[in-house]
């Protein structure tokens, strides 16, 4: 009797989870729809369109803002003309995944990131550029520069991602079967509730958070997000750093001391592989460039003028 009992409560959680699932989702539109009228440039690479733009003088040092893990490139628009006023030819692109980009049939790993990032510059014909990365987009920059040094002016890291800690959530998550109903019942929302706390006290900021909150409505990006939580793509990137040291390219780091997320102790072993980097240590936690992206940028441009640059 016990065992019918209990077999009844499992089919009824089953159930009840089987309908949670397909109540909470939320990806109604295509990539494609979601980008109309966005204002954004496309070009069709080899693993799906990318969404950029591609600002300033053609003769200036390109300068590419390489955007985090969940906040899209429209999240740094405050960034675009204070480096343009620094005299940089900017260039903004969302990942594969997020913002207006296209979500491929593949794993979000980090050198499919890195393979979208060459692609790109190819197609603008860029065959030097400085690389800004925040968070995540430091990950990203730092992948792509170790692997083609031969394509790098310099470098800036602000609170980027080094190495992510396993928790035994994620670690559930990376299963198969329990990948797509834990992200799409407790990731998603939470990684919604975090770019929430990007603000709603100005129309810029609740501009920004309703078009992040959208970007959920695109077909495939929950599996995506996914994968680049579960698989490679947030691995340890000392080596990368180690090997960027050793190329002596112009390195600046900005990072803050009490951020939460980005662990201060990570983004300085990271540091320690460079001989000569342009350290500026904040406070203010992951988000404390919200109103400094003019003190910021005229700090880059400063460094890479002394540098030569």
């Amino acid at each position: 009797m016990w065992k019918s009992w209990v077999a009844g409560v499992l089919a009824l959680i089953v159930v009840g989870v089987a309908i949670a699932y397909v109540s909470a989702d939320r990806e109604t539109m295509t990539a494609e729809q979601f980008r109309a009228g966005s204002g954004y440039d496309t070009v069709a690479l080899a693993s799906g369109v990318t969404a950029y733009k591609d600002m300033g003088p053609r003769d200036a040092l390109p300068l590419v803002i390489v955007h985090g893990a969940t906040l899209g490139s429209i999240a740094y628009e405050a960034y675009y003309q204070p480096f343009l006023d620094a005299g940089y030819r900017v260039i903004a692109y969302d990942q594969f995944g997020r913002g207006f980009s296209d979500r491929p049939d593949a794993d979000l790993s980090i050198d499919l990131m890195r393979e979208q990032l060459l692609a790109l510059l190819d197609h603008l014909q860029i065959d030097r550029a400085a690389l800004y990365g925040v968070s995540f987009g430091g990950a990203v920059i730092a992948r792509f520069a170790a692997a083609h040094p031969e394509r790098i002016r310099g470098l800036g890291f602000q609170v980027p991602l080094i190495e992510s800690p396993q928790s035994g959530l994620l670690q559930l998550a990376s299963l198969p079967v329990i990948r797509p109903v834990m992200g799409r019942l407790l990731l998603v929302p939470a990684i919604i509730e975090r770019g929430e706390s990007f603000g709603v006290e100005t129309e810029e900021q609740r501009r920004v958070v309703n078009h992040f909150k959208s970007q959920f409505e695109v077909q495939g990006t929950q599996r995506m997000l996914m994968s680049m939580l579960t698989d490679d793509a947030m691995s340890s990137r000392l080596e990368d750093h180690a090997t960027i040291g050793k190329a002596g390219i112009p390195v600046q780091f900005v990072y803050a001391t009490d951020d939460p997320e980005i662990l201060p102790e990570t983004v300085e072993a990271a540091i320690s592989k460079y001989d000569a980097p342009d350290v500026h240590a904040y406070t203010g936690g992951h988000f404390f460039s919200a109103t400094k992206q003019d003190e910021l940028a005229a700090k880059l441009a400063a460094f890479f003028k002394a540098r030569g640059i």
